[in-house]
């Protein structure tokens, strides 16, 4: 890729074709899963009428392929092409939304959501890998600014849009939409100019084992690529303990209503887009940890007046305020792990910061409710806010430093456009 002189434009990004194939892609996918995951919590609690247990259920299905499988598919990531991973699992995640159609048992249902996001496994780190090759450097901080725009304004517009289908057209018809939207999603994917020249690599357990180890062990032994996977993997902790608790807190603290915790949500969504929208204007030259450093630090002030929010317009300013800082750990995060990560390794890197995030966020949703039941959720909101602020500026003083210097790592091998 040919790097160009003066600052990124989203538009520019975008303008590449091969990048827009790819942002469209994930874009009308990812808006189908939130139909079709809407869909599927409407299902459980409404028309089944299933129990607070039997609606986590849901959470479990989808949380354990992300902890358990994702390093293994990382893996396989990195010795197949990228292209045709992608495809392939559109594909059958699109054959697994249609099943959904026809299936009426709960156990059947975990089992066809927990397969869609086993597949999802080796999609997203695809992606992840793909990008860098389709943008030049330069442009791909925008590009995964671009991608988490995209992301939560379908956070903010999927709810809506799947309680009016549901209430029309029942949750059959969100389930054939993500299957439309996966077919869709392979469609565009097939015109991307993306090929991976294949690399020997040694097969059976021990060397697949090695390899998910060497994705790990990467992470450890790069300090910048160490502090933002933790990084993420602590505002993810936070996330969900702060997601599991907020219509308690909207309820006890705010004495409000449904209103004011979809707007608390919303708002946080939409923070997340405009910090984004800022990010990628004004700091492609930043110090991609230092960003990820105060946006902890945001994080955690964000926190700290939702909990001493006693009205409803303090918390709803917090919350915008809250998604401002999310996107200055998200995006710089993933943006230095592609910068720094050689790209033979990026699938098996990526997955392995991914399943880390994950078990984190299973944490902090599993053990946020009995922590509250002792503290009080206001005081659960002031320990997390406080343990974010002291990490985010213990990385900002570790950073001013020169603390976080990583070793050179190799070229990335391997990669040709067709």
């Amino acid at each position: 890729m040919e790097e160009k002189a003066g600052p990124v434009t989203f538009r520019q990004v975008l303008k590449n074709k091969q990048f827009f194939a790819l942002w469209l892609a994930q874009y009308i996918s990812n808006f189908g899963d939130w139909l079709a995951v809407l869909a599927l919590f409407s299902l459980v609690a409404f028309r089944m009428h299933g129990t607070p247990y039997q609606v986590g259920g849901i959470f479990l299905a989808y949380g354990i392929p992300w902890a358990f499988l994702g390093p293994v598919a990382g893996v396989f990531v990195d010795r197949w092409n990228l292209k045709w991973t992608m495809i392939s699992s559109d594909l059958i995640r699109a054959c697994l939304a249609v099943m959904l159609v026809f299936v009426h048992d709960l156990p059947l249902l975990y089992l066809l959501f927990f397969g869609l996001s086993a597949v999802s496994c080796f999609f997203m780190p695809a992606q992840t890998s793909a990008i860098p090759v389709l943008v030049g450097k330069d442009e791909l901080l925008v590009a995964n600014a671009a991608n988490t725009q995209s992301i939560h304004f379908n956070k903010i517009i999927s709810p809506a849009i799947a309680g009016f289908l549901v209430a029309w057209a029942g949750e059959k018809a969100c389930f054939y939409l993500d299957a439309l939207s996966f077919v869709i999603s392979a469609a565009l994917l097939s015109t991307l100019l993306l090929n991976r020249v294949p690399k020997e690599s040694a097969s059976g357990v021990r060397a697949l084992l090695e390899q998910m180890r060497e994705g790990f062990h990467f992470i450890w032994t790069h300090p910048s690529v160490r502090f933002v996977t933790g990084a993420m993997a602590v505002t993810l902790l936070a996330a969900g303990a702060f997601d599991a608790l907020i219509v308690v807190y909207v309820r006890d603290i705010l004495h409000s209503q449904s209103q004011v915790f979809g707007a608390l949500v919303a708002l946080v969504g939409l923070g997340t887009i405009v910090g984004a929208l800022l990010i990628g204007r004004f700091a492609q030259k930043w110090s991609r940890a230092m960003m990820v450093s105060l946006g902890i630090i945001g994080c955690g002030i964000g926190i700290f007046l939702l909990a001493v929010a006693a009205t409803a317009p303090i918390a709803l300013a917090s919350s915008l305020a809250l998604g401002l800082a999310v996107s200055a750990v998200m995006i710089p995060s993933q943006t230095l792990v592609q910068e720094e990560t050689p790209q033979e390794m990026l699938g098996r890197v990526s997955s392995a910061g991914i399943s880390l995030m994950t078990v984190f966020q299973i944490v902090g949703v599993s053990i946020s409710g009995k922590v509250a039941n002792w503290t009080g959720v206001r005081n659960l909101y002031d320990i997390i806010a406080v343990f974010l602020v002291v990490m985010g500026v213990t990385g900002y003083l570790h950073l001013r430093t020169g603390g976080m210097t990583n070793p050179r790592v190799p070229n990335p091998e391997g990669l040709v456009s067709e």
